[in-house]
């Protein structure tokens, strides 16, 4: 990784960033949550923007979204990555572009993507906003490697 080169996907422009695994069931929601409450000070769990105590099961939080708006918070150093439970089709996490200031938070990144996507077996997309299909990183589970994608001039 060559900070360089990707440190223009995280200038701020008023929209977050996007951590996207595609083609998930219950079943890679349930393995994504075990890896995140194995670190209990790191996540945090909102409903109607109220901290609550974080659920033991990913389906719990599925239930609570029918009526409420969930969030889980999960620390990464200096990153706040959100998940909103939208589908169990589609594992999603946003962040703020601004808290990627230098190689450490983007290795922190590539770190937690690479974690997830051994959980998963899956693909793990870092896009902008709502853009799934425009990676700025990607971890194939092929390679059970994540690579940068440079903005070249």
């Amino acid at each position: 990784m060559d900070w360089s080169k990707i440190a223009p996907h995280f200038e701020a422009d008023g929209s977050l960033r996007d951590i996207y695994i595609c083609g998930t069931s219950i079943d890679d929601w349930a393995s994504v949550w075990t890896a995140l409450i194995v670190e209990p000070r790191c996540l945090a769990f909102t409903i109607d923007g109220e901290l609550s105590t974080v659920p033991s099961v990913v389906t719990t939080a599925f239930l609570l979204g029918r009526a409420h708006s969930v969030c889980a918070s999960y620390a990464l150093g200096r990153q706040r990555l959100n998940c909103h439970f939208f589908s169990e089709e589609e594992i999603e996490f946003d962040l703020d572009p601004r808290d990627v200031v230098g190689p450490d938070e983007a290795k922190q990144l590539a770190e937690f993507m690479t974690r997830m996507g051994r959980v998963t077996s899956k693909e793990v997309r870092l896009t902008p906003e709502n853009e799934v299909g425009s990676a700025i990183a990607r971890y194939e589970p092929v390679t059970d490697e994540l690579v940068w994608m440079p903005i070249t001039a």
